[in-house]
């Protein structure tokens, strides 16, 4: 039986421009022998089923149906492309879990969890796993006296960020104290708090993690090599970077990354495809993120890695449904 498949995507983050590219791919990709496949646009309350860049019809919300030809259609999964709210932080996963539709990520608590970057650092460090010091702000009006806290507690330079954001939206590397302030009210126009944090010298490496048949699996390591100050948008998504799948690291090293992977995909109870990022130092390596709905645009690091691993991604895009259907 075919089964039907809603490949979602949208949102109302500042990543969606990266959501889109992400579900083109995996509409590209997914077996249209084995699903029929619908691409369903959030687009701020109205959810649309898109076919060719147009607008067909909308979804019913109280049940996630569509009605084509006078006919109600209702999905057997739902394939979740979106970065940001309302997926990453886990409202959607709700909504779903609701009305008893499998879906490939990971759960409500899993994602509001990890896109908060400082509360999973400091769950994670209960269980050995380490990661740079950091200071979280939540008030843009007392950015005055929390820049003497940093001053006092973090040497510079320092990472700025906002605390649930992503694809380094508002992030900036600060040298220099007289340029902090600017980059604190930067970040504070993406979240209401904000993390700086301390600056780790060293190679930047990223780790993608899924599930396959019930087993845990690491894919192969990537390093990322910068152009710029740090891995940055116009890095991450504009060519301004170097990136090598697999890493050119020590054997044992890169074992050992991919064991910590595993482990932290496990502590976290995390599904789907997943991805966490790591600097590796002289004293060792660091996380730096989970990223719990990395993004599948062609240029991509899980494609990528995916692909060094031997997988299609027409192989791996049934993998991540399969598992979802078959829980």
């Amino acid at each position: 039986m075919t089964r039907n498949i809603a490949v979602i995507t949208g949102g109302a983050a500042s990543e969606v421009g990266i959501a889109l590219k992400s579900a083109g791919v995996v509409v590209k990709y997914l077996r249209k022998a084995e699903y029929n496949v619908y691409k369903i646009l959030i687009d701020g309350t109205d959810w649309w089923y898109v076919e060719d860049d147009q607008k067909i019809t909308l979804v019913d919300k109280n049940d996630f149906t569509l009605t084509l030809n006078d006919h109600k259609l209702h999905f057997d999964a739902v394939f979740i492309a979106i970065h940001g709210t309302p997926a990453e932080d886990g409202k959607l996963q709700g909504y779903f879990d609701l009305l008893n539709i499998p879906y490939n990520t990971c759960g409500v608590f899993q994602a509001a969890l990890t896109f908060d970057k400082q509360r999973t650092k400091e769950y994670l460090s209960l269980f050995g796993i380490k990661s740079a010091k950091a200071i979280v702000l939540r008030d843009a009006a007392a950015i005055e006296a929390a820049m003497q806290q940093i001053v006092s507690e973090i040497p510079f330079p320092v990472f700025v960020k906002p605390n649930r954001n992503g694809s380094s939206y508002g992030a900036a590397k600060v040298e220099l104290l007289e340029d902090l302030e600017t980059a604190l009210l930067n970040a504070f126009n993406y979240d209401d708090e904000v993390l700086v944090e301390e600056y780790l010298r060293g190679r930047e490496v990223t780790n993608g993690v899924f599930t396959k048949d019930g087993a845990v699996k690491a894919l192969p390591i990537t390093e990322i090599i910068t152009k710029n100050s740090f891995f940055d948008y116009k890095a991450k998504y504009e060519g301004d970077s170097k990136e090598v799948t697999p890493a050119e690291i020590d054997a044992d090293l890169t074992i050992a990354i991919q064991e910590n992977t595993k482990r932290i995909y496990q502590l976290l109870g995390m599904k789907g495809m997943s991805r966490i990022d790591y600097i590796i130092t002289s004293k060792g390596f660091y996380m730096l993120e989970v990223n719990s709905i990395p993004g599948l645009s062609e240029e991509s690091i899980i494609p990528q890695q995916a692909r060094a691993s031997g997988y299609t991604l027409e192989e791996f895009f049934t993998i991540s449904i399969e598992e979802c259907l078959r829980k």
